[in-house]
């Protein structure tokens, strides 16, 4: 791991390699150090500190900002990409705010998080050398914030300058040269309000110096300059070299218009068409004073948020209970129209809160809002409020407008969902407090965790009990940050494998080959065989793996071990070096390949009639059957079970081509966006790619058949939920699909004969038969007790 301190400090003494850039000369800044942080900036006078607010005391340009123009918040996009572009830089399109690229985190968290790992590492082309961005990017690991510092949110847009070059074709001192362009003709703010501080950056074992930038105590960006990577044999330079700046497209709209707090601009026209409507009104004369000291209450820098609000109070002559009056109904209402315009972009992207994984974070924030909706009994829907916010983003962000009519449906499940958990948490808190008189932090989590049951709920009921509870200054954030992450899938060990080349797939020559010679490299307990090359599929993304025969003995199981394919075979007749034959068992392999094109008809079908937040959660392809774990809310109905059937062979009548091809990452997803990724992140710079032409395209591994008429009839067997927000679908196909067809019938012709009525017949006669059973029994019960 970097040590940062050490790293900083080796980097200022070596300053004129890493921070001696081009503009600090021709601009006349002078290298300078802060007498607070100590830190060394550039500045183009004498000054005492390095102009960070924490270093200034306050922040400087409420009420008088330097700058000639004016931005508001889409207006920052339009003129940073135009600026940015005359310069050398492509303006891209966002990425979904949901990373299903990574296996490491859930979220979009940074423009930079777009790239990781395969652009960064140079396995794939990035969409342009030297490009320019806005991604709304999702962080809660600072909920507390939100509404409070006049800066901070659970959603926020970085403006992002990135280049993906060579060690020669590398600039940092035209990186910085043009940033200074954006910010002295783009934003207009005068060089001498302008300080350079230098840093370093390190992560993920990668490392280089970075430089901050500052007006009148605002940070309006960092550009990172990511050179080296951390070896057993010390630091080495990278192959691909890789500027990251990333800059809030709300402080850069903030820092123009010099308001108390960013949230009055940067949700213009929506604040204020919901202040007015819920009769929010704001003390202009404290916002003014407390503005300047707002990120004095940040809880990530401060140790006691109680002594922070009193000393706060003292610079602005209020009390802290005024303070508070005034700041914490405002934090409420910011917090709502932040939280609601992250679950706009996390629903538009196919998303869906729930009690796990990334989901996790999403209903927490969901019933966040409306906990402070309740709190102070405002008139808002939040799906009213998602309608306003991709109104208002509409110019930059037009697809948010597209995903409503999705994003309404899902808001308004979750809020009976909501309305549901309110109506049973009384009881629930009740029989808790009479088993536990002392309730710690833990206790909230899992009261949140296991029941949905908010933290101030049980405060409330615990307080008629006269029983104490207090809730951390940083709880929220505590919470969502358990769920930010994804644990990387842990890989199999090729550590047991001897030194030899990886195996050849022939599976993906021959979907239909059955048999194949091979030469034996290594046997492994004289159990396990890696060949040069295999037509045994191994078990992988959910399919099962093909069995057989090598040299007449039985293969029972395949799995792949990094690049080697290794068979589990039964008494083993063969040596290392020697040629064998493998014969695959073909009525497996066919029976596998229906069902997991099937499954990817199924995918498509479903989510053509349920809508686009319909993603793979999982699955699992037999010889016998298939399973498809999806994204859905609600229960499926038999109606709707009848109509995915009737959809998926419907597409398998129409006999569409499956094709299937390796394509390098880039041009797949420029091709097709990240609807690829169904089954979650693929490794690689080459992905091999299924498409059920016009219908359905997946990133899968595979086995499949060549056209979806090959699949045969597609029998739904049914569907459960087994977690909140996924759903269960079982199926068959071909044969499999046929028999189940005739299994139905044939229970359909027992009971028919049992009964001696035609199958059409049947509904009408069971329940003639119900009927008068029920009456019958009403007749016992009656006369049991004339008896008596």
């Amino acid at each position: 791991m970097v040590d940062k301190a050490a790293l900083r400090r080796k980097f200022s003494k070596d300053w004129k390699k890493h921070y001696n850039l081009s503009l600090f000369k021709s601009e006349k800044f002078k290298r300078q150090k802060c007498k607070k942080c100590g830190m060394n900036f550039w500045a183009t006078y004498e000054r005492d500190n390095c102009g960070d607010s924490a270093c200034i005391g306050s922040f400087e340009f409420i009420g008088k900002s330097p700058t000639k123009r004016k931005l508001d918040f889409t207006s920052v996009w339009k003129k940073y990409s135009k600026v940015m572009s005359k310069l050398g830089y492509d303006p891209i399109k966002r990425y979904p705010v949901i990373a299903r690229w990574r296996d490491d985190t859930w979220f979009t968290q940074a423009s930079i998080y777009c790239f990781q790992p395969h652009v960064v590492s140079g396995e794939v082309k990035p969409p342009a050398k030297a490009l320019v961005m806005s991604q709304p990017s999702l962080r809660f690991n600072d909920l507390e914030n939100v509404g409070i510092t006049g800066s901070h949110y659970s959603c926020h847009m970085h403006l992002g300058q990135h280049t993906f070059v060579s060690p020669k074709e590398y600039k940092p001192s035209k990186y910085l040269s043009d940033i200074f362009v954006w910010l002295n003709e783009g934003l207009t703010i005068p060089k001498d309000d302008l300080i350079f501080r230098e840093d370093v950056w390190a992560g993920g074992g990668n490392f280089g110096p970075s430089i901050e930038y500052f007006s009148r105590g605002l940070e309006l960006g960092n550009q990172v300059y990511m050179q080296y990577k951390e070896t057993g044999s010390g630091p080495k330079e990278l192959d691909i070299k890789v500027l990251d700046m990333g800059a809030g497209q709300e402080r850069a709209c903030w820092f123009t218009f010099g308001t108390p707090t960013s949230y009055e601009i940067v949700f213009e026209p929506v604040d204020n068409i919901y202040r007015k409507k819920i009769g929010l009104k704001l003390n202009k004369k404290l916002l003014d004073k407390f503005a300047l000291y707002s990120g004095s209450l940040n809880i990530d820098e401060v140790s006691d948020l109680e002594r922070a609000w009193k000393d706060v109070s003292k610079k602005v002559g209020y009390s802290p209970d005024e303070l508070k009056e005034t700041l914490l109904p405002m934090k409420a209402f910011y917090s709502v129209l932040d939280h609601s315009r992250a679950l706009l972009f996390a629903l538009a992207d196919g998303a869906l809160p729930s009690n796990s994984g990334g989901g996790y974070n999403l209903r927490f924030i969901l019933r966040r809002a409306l906990r402070f909706i309740d709190q102070y009994q405002w008139n808002i829907d939040l799906r009213d409020l998602a309608r306003d916010h991709a109104k208002s983003l509409y110019t930059q962000y037009p697809e948010l407008k597209l995903a409503l009519p999705e994003v309404e449906k899902i808001l308004e499940v979750e809020y009976d969902k909501y309305k549901d958990t309110k109506g049973k948490s009384r009881q629930v808190i009740s029989n808790f407090l009479k088993k536990n008189k002392k309730v710690s932090e833990k206790n909230l989590i899992d009261l949140y965790d296991t029941q949905g049951i908010l933290p101030e709920e049980v405060q409330a009921i615990a307080r008629e009990s006269k029983i104490k509870i207090k809730i951390s200054d940083d709880f929220y954030s505590k919470v969502a940050e358990k769920h930010t992450d994804k644990k990387a899938k842990s890989r199999l060990s090729n550590d047991e494998i001897p030194n030899v080349r990886e195996t050849y797939p022939l599976y993906y020559d021959d979907e239909f080959s059955t048999e194949f010679e091979a030469k034996v490299l290594a046997i492994i307990d004289n159990r396990f065989v890696v060949l040069n090359e295999t037509l045994f599929y191994p078990t992988s993304g959910g399919q099962y793996s093909d069995t057989g025969t090598l040299n007449g003995c039985n293969v029972i199981n395949v799995e792949k071990w990094g690049k080697h394919i290794v068979h589990e075979v039964e008494d083993i007749n063969f040596k290392k070096g020697q040629i064998v034959v493998g014969e695959i068992d073909w009525n497996r392999r066919i029976a596998v390949m229906r069902h997991h094109t099937a499954t990817h008809i199924v995918n498509g079908v479903v989510r053509s009639i349920l809508g686009d937040h319909i993603w793979q959660a999982g699955s699992e392809v037999t010889p016998e059957k298939a399973r498809l774990d999806i994204t859905h809310y609600e229960y499926l109905d038999f109606d709707t079970l009848q109509e995915i059937e009737r959809k998926a062979n419907k597409i398998e009548l129409a006999d569409v081509k499956v094709e299937k091809s390796f394509m390098s990452r880039d041009k797949a997803e420029k091709a097709y966006g990240f609807r690829l990724y169904q089954g979650g992140a693929v490794p690689g710079s080459k992905i091999r790619v299924v498409n059920t032409k016009g219908f359905d395209v997946e990133a899968c591994g595979g086995t499949h058949v060549n056209s979806t008429g090959e699949v045969g009839f597609i029998k739904v067997l049914g569907s459960r939920k087994i977690q909140d927000g996924v759903v269960r679908l079982e199926f068959c196909a071909g044969e499999r699909g046929v028999e189940e067809l005739q299994k139905v019938e044939k229970l359909l012709h027992d009971a028919s004969d049992i009964l001696r009525v035609q199958p059409e017949q049947l509904p009408k006669t069971v329940n003639r038969f119900f009927t008068e059973w029920k009456q019958q029994r009403k007749e016992i019960k009656k006369l049991k007790k004339s008896t008596k």
